[in-house]
């Protein structure tokens, strides 16, 4: 019976799949948007009220206007009851979390082959889809607030530390030579879980360090930014990316957020004088990317070296 159910699953059409993964990822990309407003807030809850309501006038909306991205078009991005104008960031925070559960779904199910029979294959996409599910609130709260809510930060955990021991996504992508597993002689799954925690905390103290050293190189810009070159967010959510990622996908998504943070930071600099700027987003969007990319990643890894090798010869 399990065999011929895996048989089923894998024999479905592809796009029957994608389509589901693409409406979820909506709806869950709906949900974000309320812990988005909601989570800072110590007034509300996530839950409570359950019906959505308009910010402005507090009333609560309709049904069809909670479907994702169309009831925002629907509406013309206002409130039927108020008329006030809602950010177009909502349906654009839906479609953006459908389309990466969409590709989570495709890359890891039909990207190298049809492996949508495999249990092993369907985990791995529930774990990138919430690395997706957990690093959007992250970015967009600490762009709103430069804060994030602990509940936000550990209560992850408890999901992705048993998820952890699934061997299959920390190996997704990697070539055979580099393995994510730290410790010898231990069952894989052991090996698995334990390998994701030590990159985790190992993460977070590293962050902590350079953030400590970048307050005493770089005083003055500290100052004017409140004090810290490097949050205590940011620091924790090294903690989470390093369960979520273990290694050496973690390296990969510290050394991407490095490269949009220094690139962007630059630019608002010179466009705006801006000093500081919020590391959170940019960790996020290296979590993503070492999480979905890894082939790439690897690949851009092995052209640097060997273009490296060539400069030196």
């Amino acid at each position: 019976m399990k065999f011929l159910f895996e048989e089923v699953i894998a024999n479905m059409p592809p796009a029957f799949w994608l389509v589901q993964f693409f409406f979820i990822g909506s709806f869950v990309g709906s949900f974000l948007n309320v812990v988005v407003y909601r989570l800072p807030r110590n007034c509300l809850s996530v839950n409570n009220p359950r019906r959505s309501f308009c910010p402005s006038c507090k009333t609560q909306l309709k049904v069809v206007d909670n479907i994702p991205i169309f009831g925002w078009l629907l509406l013309r991005g206002r409130c039927r009851y108020c008329g006030v104008k809602y950010g177009v960031r909502y349906p654009l925070v839906e479609l953006l979390t459908a389309a990466l559960f969409t590709l989570a779904a495709w890359r890891l199910l039909y990207g190298d082959g049809n492996a949508a029979g495999s249990p092993q294959a369907w985990l791995s996409v529930l774990q990138i889809q919430g690395i997706v599910a957990v690093m959007l609130p992250w970015a967009l709260i600490d762009l709103d607030l430069q804060y994030i809510p602990d509940r936000l930060t550990f209560g992850p955990l408890l999901v992705f530390v048993p998820l952890a021991a699934n061997v299959a996504h920390f190996t997704w992508g990697l070539p055979p030579e580099i393995s994510p597993l730290l410790y010898a002689g231990l069952p894989e799954w052991l090996n698995s879980l334990l390998s994701a925690l030590t990159t985790g905390v190992a993460g977070m103290l590293f962050l902590r360090v350079a953030g400590m050293a970048g307050n005493l190189l770089f005083r003055r810009q500290a100052e004017k930014i409140g004090g810290e070159t490097m949050g205590w967010a940011d620091v924790k959510i090294m903690l989470v990316m390093g369960v979520m990622l273990g290694w050496p996908k973690m390296l990969a998504a510290f050394f991407v957020a490095i490269a949009l943070g220094a690139s962007i930071g630059y630019i608002l600099r010179r466009a705006r004088g801006t000093l500081g700027v919020p590391f959170g987003p940019f960790l996020a969007a290296g979590a993503v990317t070492a999480a979905l990319a890894t082939p790439e990643l690897v690949a851009a890894a092995r052209w640097y070296m060997q273009f490296l090798q060539g400069l030196m010869q």
